[in-house]
Protein backbone atom coordinates (compact mmCIF):
# COMPACT_ATOMS: atom_id res chain seq x y z
CA UNK A 1 0.00 0.00 0.00
CA UNK A 2 1.04 3.47 -0.75
CA UNK A 3 1.21 5.38 2.29
CA UNK A 4 1.64 8.74 0.64
CA UNK A 5 -1.58 11.04 1.31
CA UNK A 6 -3.10 11.87 -2.24
CA UNK A 7 -5.17 15.15 -3.11
CA UNK A 8 -8.00 15.45 -4.85
CA UNK A 9 -6.17 16.79 -7.87
CA UNK A 10 -3.59 14.22 -7.51
CA UNK A 11 -6.49 11.84 -7.73
CA UNK A 12 -8.28 13.28 -10.35
CA UNK A 13 -4.70 13.83 -12.82
CA UNK A 14 -4.30 9.67 -12.40
CA UNK A 15 -7.74 9.04 -12.96
CA UNK A 16 -7.85 11.29 -16.28
CA UNK A 17 -4.43 9.99 -16.86
CA UNK A 18 -6.10 6.20 -16.91
CA UNK A 19 -8.84 6.88 -18.62
CA UNK A 20 -6.76 8.30 -21.32
CA UNK A 21 -4.26 5.42 -21.83
CA UNK A 22 -7.98 3.06 -22.00
CA UNK A 23 -9.10 5.22 -24.55
CA UNK A 24 -5.82 4.78 -26.74
CA UNK A 25 -5.67 1.38 -26.32
CA UNK A 26 -9.01 0.94 -27.72
CA UNK A 27 -8.73 3.28 -29.83
CA UNK A 28 -5.88 1.31 -32.09
CA UNK A 29 -7.75 -1.98 -31.84
CA UNK A 30 -10.48 -0.39 -33.13
CA UNK A 31 -8.71 0.48 -36.07
CA UNK A 32 -7.00 -2.71 -36.68
CA UNK A 33 -10.60 -4.05 -36.92
CA UNK A 34 -11.98 -1.50 -39.25
CA UNK A 35 -9.54 -3.77 -41.82
CA UNK A 36 -12.64 -6.95 -40.92
CA UNK A 37 -15.65 -4.10 -40.67
CA UNK A 38 -17.16 -6.10 -43.53
CA UNK A 39 -16.73 -9.57 -41.82
CA UNK A 40 -17.95 -8.51 -38.50
CA UNK A 41 -20.96 -6.68 -40.16
CA UNK A 42 -21.72 -10.22 -41.45
CA UNK A 43 -21.09 -11.89 -38.27
CA UNK A 44 -23.80 -9.75 -36.97
CA UNK A 45 -26.40 -9.57 -39.60
CA UNK A 46 -26.52 -12.79 -40.47
CA UNK A 47 -28.25 -14.77 -37.43
CA UNK A 48 -30.20 -11.75 -37.59
CA UNK A 49 -31.41 -12.51 -41.07
CA UNK A 50 -31.41 -16.17 -40.38
CA UNK A 51 -34.07 -15.65 -37.67
CA UNK A 52 -36.23 -12.78 -39.11
CA UNK A 53 -36.46 -14.81 -42.23
CA UNK A 54 -37.22 -18.12 -40.18
CA UNK A 55 -39.89 -16.46 -38.72
CA UNK A 56 -41.45 -14.81 -41.28
CA UNK A 57 -40.37 -17.43 -44.21
CA UNK A 58 -43.29 -16.15 -46.56
CA UNK A 59 -42.17 -12.36 -46.42
CA UNK A 60 -40.08 -11.15 -49.17
CA UNK A 61 -39.19 -7.76 -47.41
CA UNK A 62 -37.07 -9.75 -44.75
CA UNK A 63 -33.65 -7.85 -45.57
CA UNK A 64 -31.94 -4.73 -43.78
CA UNK A 65 -32.79 -1.04 -45.73
CA UNK A 66 -30.23 1.61 -45.58
CA UNK A 67 -31.58 4.82 -45.34
CA UNK A 68 -28.93 6.61 -45.67
CA UNK A 69 -25.25 7.27 -47.96
CA UNK A 70 -23.39 6.82 -44.65
CA UNK A 71 -24.99 4.43 -43.32
CA UNK A 72 -23.62 1.53 -43.94
CA UNK A 73 -20.14 3.11 -42.62
CA UNK A 74 -21.42 3.94 -40.21
CA UNK A 75 -21.97 0.79 -39.05
CA UNK A 76 -18.64 -0.11 -40.07
CA UNK A 77 -17.68 2.00 -37.40
CA UNK A 78 -19.28 1.38 -34.60
CA UNK A 79 -18.55 -2.90 -35.29
CA UNK A 80 -14.65 -1.61 -35.39
CA UNK A 81 -15.66 0.52 -31.83
CA UNK A 82 -17.52 -2.40 -30.35
CA UNK A 83 -14.74 -5.03 -31.17
CA UNK A 84 -12.27 -2.83 -30.14
CA UNK A 85 -13.91 -2.14 -26.78
CA UNK A 86 -13.91 -6.23 -26.11
CA UNK A 87 -10.37 -6.69 -27.49
CA UNK A 88 -9.20 -4.01 -25.34
CA UNK A 89 -10.90 -5.35 -22.32
CA UNK A 90 -7.63 -6.81 -20.43
CA UNK A 91 -6.22 -3.39 -21.10
CA UNK A 92 -8.56 -1.44 -19.83
CA UNK A 93 -9.12 -3.55 -17.07
CA UNK A 94 -5.26 -3.26 -16.17
CA UNK A 95 -6.07 0.64 -16.16
CA UNK A 96 -8.55 0.42 -13.52
CA UNK A 97 -6.28 -1.82 -11.46
CA UNK A 98 -3.48 1.04 -11.66
CA UNK A 99 -5.60 3.31 -9.81
CA UNK A 100 -6.75 1.27 -7.64
CA UNK A 101 -3.58 -0.45 -6.53
CA UNK A 102 -2.35 2.26 -4.23
CA UNK A 103 -5.15 1.91 -2.17
CA UNK A 104 -4.36 -2.09 -1.49
CA UNK A 105 -1.59 -3.81 0.47
CA UNK A 106 1.68 -5.40 -1.34
CA UNK A 107 0.38 -9.32 -0.83
CA UNK A 108 -3.33 -8.04 -2.49
CA UNK A 109 -1.86 -6.61 -5.25
CA UNK A 110 -0.36 -9.78 -6.72
CA UNK A 111 -4.25 -10.65 -7.94
CA UNK A 112 -4.02 -8.43 -10.50
CA UNK A 113 -3.68 -10.97 -13.17
CA UNK A 114 -6.45 -12.87 -11.97
CA UNK A 115 -8.40 -9.42 -11.81
CA UNK A 116 -8.02 -8.69 -15.28
CA UNK A 117 -8.13 -11.77 -16.95
CA UNK A 118 -11.41 -12.69 -15.24
CA UNK A 119 -12.59 -9.38 -15.61
CA UNK A 120 -11.90 -9.69 -19.64
CA UNK A 121 -13.55 -13.13 -19.85
CA UNK A 122 -16.84 -12.15 -18.13
CA UNK A 123 -17.01 -9.57 -20.25
CA UNK A 124 -16.67 -11.26 -23.58
CA UNK A 125 -18.68 -14.43 -21.63
CA UNK A 126 -21.53 -11.79 -21.53
CA UNK A 127 -21.11 -10.66 -24.81
CA UNK A 128 -21.38 -14.25 -26.22
CA UNK A 129 -24.05 -15.24 -24.06
CA UNK A 130 -26.19 -12.61 -25.55
CA UNK A 131 -24.96 -13.23 -29.41
CA UNK A 132 -25.78 -16.53 -29.03
CA UNK A 133 -28.77 -17.39 -26.61
CA UNK A 134 -30.84 -14.17 -26.49
CA UNK A 135 -30.51 -12.27 -29.66
CA UNK A 136 -32.03 -15.03 -31.65
CA UNK A 137 -34.83 -15.60 -29.03
CA UNK A 138 -35.40 -11.97 -28.96
CA UNK A 139 -35.68 -11.46 -32.83
CA UNK A 140 -38.04 -14.26 -33.15
CA UNK A 141 -40.08 -13.00 -31.04
CA UNK A 142 -40.58 -9.51 -32.20
CA UNK A 143 -41.06 -11.15 -35.57
CA UNK A 144 -43.53 -13.59 -34.60
CA UNK A 145 -45.55 -10.47 -32.33
CA UNK A 146 -46.11 -8.68 -35.92
CA UNK A 147 -48.72 -9.21 -37.75
CA UNK A 148 -48.60 -10.76 -41.28
CA UNK A 149 -50.12 -8.32 -43.34
CA UNK A 150 -47.47 -5.47 -41.76
CA UNK A 151 -43.97 -5.97 -43.99
CA UNK A 152 -41.25 -5.61 -41.38
CA UNK A 153 -38.09 -3.69 -43.50
CA UNK A 154 -35.53 -3.10 -40.57
CA UNK A 155 -32.91 -0.36 -40.44
CA UNK A 156 -29.47 -1.77 -40.46
CA UNK A 157 -27.97 1.29 -38.35
CA UNK A 158 -31.23 0.76 -36.03
CA UNK A 159 -31.07 -2.59 -35.59
CA UNK A 160 -27.20 -2.98 -35.54
CA UNK A 161 -26.76 -0.14 -32.95
CA UNK A 162 -29.44 -1.95 -30.77
CA UNK A 163 -27.49 -5.14 -31.24
CA UNK A 164 -24.23 -3.35 -30.36
CA UNK A 165 -25.89 -2.14 -27.26
CA UNK A 166 -27.01 -5.28 -26.03
CA UNK A 167 -23.86 -7.13 -26.35
CA UNK A 168 -21.92 -4.05 -24.20
CA UNK A 169 -25.00 -3.91 -21.76
CA UNK A 170 -25.08 -8.19 -21.07
CA UNK A 171 -20.50 -7.55 -21.30
CA UNK A 172 -20.87 -4.87 -17.87
CA UNK A 173 -23.99 -7.20 -16.76
CA UNK A 174 -21.93 -9.94 -16.39
CA UNK A 175 -18.85 -8.44 -14.17
CA UNK A 176 -21.03 -8.76 -11.10
CA UNK A 177 -18.51 -11.54 -9.71
CA UNK A 178 -15.16 -9.38 -10.42
CA UNK A 179 -16.86 -6.10 -8.62
CA UNK A 180 -18.09 -7.90 -5.63
CA UNK A 181 -14.33 -9.12 -5.55
CA UNK A 182 -13.21 -5.84 -5.51
CA UNK A 183 -15.24 -4.56 -3.21
CA UNK A 184 -14.67 -7.72 -0.39
CA UNK A 185 -10.91 -7.17 -1.04
CA UNK A 186 -11.52 -3.23 -0.57
CA UNK A 187 -13.72 -4.38 2.78
CA UNK A 188 -16.79 -1.89 1.60
CA UNK A 189 -18.78 -4.98 1.72
CA UNK A 190 -18.76 -8.38 3.48
CA UNK A 191 -20.87 -12.02 2.85
CA UNK A 192 -23.10 -11.35 5.48
CA UNK A 193 -24.46 -8.01 3.78
CA UNK A 194 -24.71 -9.53 0.45
CA UNK A 195 -26.52 -12.21 2.13
CA UNK A 196 -28.99 -10.10 3.68
CA UNK A 197 -29.60 -8.32 0.31
CA UNK A 198 -30.30 -11.36 -1.70
CA UNK A 199 -34.10 -10.69 -2.36
CA UNK A 200 -33.33 -7.07 -3.43
CA UNK A 201 -31.22 -8.83 -5.48
CA UNK A 202 -33.43 -11.05 -6.98
CA UNK A 203 -35.38 -7.85 -7.76
CA UNK A 204 -33.10 -5.92 -9.04
CA UNK A 205 -32.16 -8.69 -11.50
CA UNK A 206 -35.73 -8.85 -12.75
CA UNK A 207 -35.43 -4.79 -13.29
CA UNK A 208 -32.04 -4.86 -15.51
CA UNK A 209 -33.73 -7.66 -17.25
CA UNK A 210 -36.63 -6.09 -17.91
CA UNK A 211 -34.90 -3.14 -19.06
CA UNK A 212 -32.12 -4.50 -21.55
CA UNK A 213 -34.38 -6.76 -23.25
CA UNK A 214 -37.06 -4.48 -24.48
CA UNK A 215 -39.25 -7.51 -25.51
CA UNK A 216 -42.41 -7.40 -23.39
CA UNK A 217 -41.80 -11.71 -23.04
CA UNK A 218 -40.81 -13.12 -20.26
CA UNK A 219 -38.49 -15.69 -21.66
CA UNK A 220 -36.03 -12.84 -22.69
CA UNK A 221 -35.99 -11.22 -19.42
CA UNK A 222 -35.73 -14.84 -17.48
CA UNK A 223 -32.51 -15.25 -19.92
CA UNK A 224 -31.04 -12.23 -18.42
CA UNK A 225 -32.02 -12.00 -14.69
CA UNK A 226 -31.66 -15.81 -14.36
CA UNK A 227 -27.72 -15.87 -15.59
CA UNK A 228 -27.04 -12.47 -13.16
CA UNK A 229 -28.30 -14.25 -10.03
CA UNK A 230 -26.36 -16.38 -10.60
CA UNK A 231 -23.19 -14.46 -10.99
CA UNK A 232 -24.43 -12.74 -8.21
CA UNK A 233 -24.41 -16.11 -5.86
CA UNK A 234 -20.92 -17.14 -7.54
CA UNK A 235 -20.06 -13.25 -6.36
CA UNK A 236 -21.15 -14.04 -2.91
CA UNK A 237 -19.17 -17.26 -2.82
CA UNK A 238 -15.78 -14.94 -3.74
CA UNK A 239 -16.81 -12.71 -1.02
CA UNK A 240 -16.74 -15.41 1.56
CA UNK A 241 -12.94 -16.84 -0.03
CA UNK A 242 -11.73 -13.43 -0.28
CA UNK A 243 -12.89 -12.63 3.34
CA UNK A 244 -11.22 -15.79 5.03
CA UNK A 245 -8.55 -14.90 2.58
CA UNK A 246 -7.65 -11.81 4.06
CA UNK A 247 -8.30 -13.11 7.55
CA UNK A 248 -5.35 -15.26 7.38
CA UNK A 249 -2.57 -12.99 6.88
CA UNK A 250 -4.22 -10.42 9.45
CA UNK A 251 -4.69 -13.72 12.24
CA UNK A 252 -0.90 -14.64 11.47
CA UNK A 253 0.50 -11.01 12.02
CA UNK A 254 -1.72 -10.68 15.32
CA UNK A 255 -0.28 -14.18 17.00
CA UNK A 256 3.11 -12.87 15.86
CA UNK A 257 2.94 -9.86 17.59
CA UNK A 258 1.14 -11.41 20.61
CA UNK A 259 3.76 -13.41 20.89
CA UNK A 260 6.27 -10.86 20.68
CA UNK A 261 4.17 -8.97 23.40
CA UNK A 262 4.47 -11.98 25.76
CA UNK A 263 8.25 -12.37 24.81
CA UNK A 264 9.40 -8.68 26.07
CA UNK A 265 7.16 -8.90 29.14
CA UNK A 266 9.03 -8.44 32.17
CA UNK A 267 8.95 -10.98 34.88
CA UNK A 268 8.78 -10.13 38.16
CA UNK A 269 12.08 -11.05 40.24
CA UNK A 270 10.16 -12.89 43.46
CA UNK A 271 7.13 -14.60 42.13
CA UNK A 272 4.49 -15.22 44.85
CA UNK A 273 5.15 -18.64 46.29
CA UNK A 274 2.21 -21.30 45.92
CA UNK A 275 -0.41 -21.17 48.59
Amino acid sequence: MDEREYTLFEHLAELRKRIGRAVVGVALLSCVAFGFADALLELVRGPMLDALRAARPDDPNAHFVVRGAAEYLVCQMKAALVVGVFLGSPWVLYQVWLFVAPGLYEHEQKYVVGFVWAGSFFFVAGGAFCYAVVMPSMITYLATATPADIAIMPGLEDNFTFVLKMLLGFGVAFQTPVVIFVLSLAGIVDPATLGRWRRHVIMTCMIVGAVLTPTPDALSMFLLAGPLYVLFEFGLLVSRLTIAWKGRPLDRRARAAGAGDAGDAPHPANPPAPG
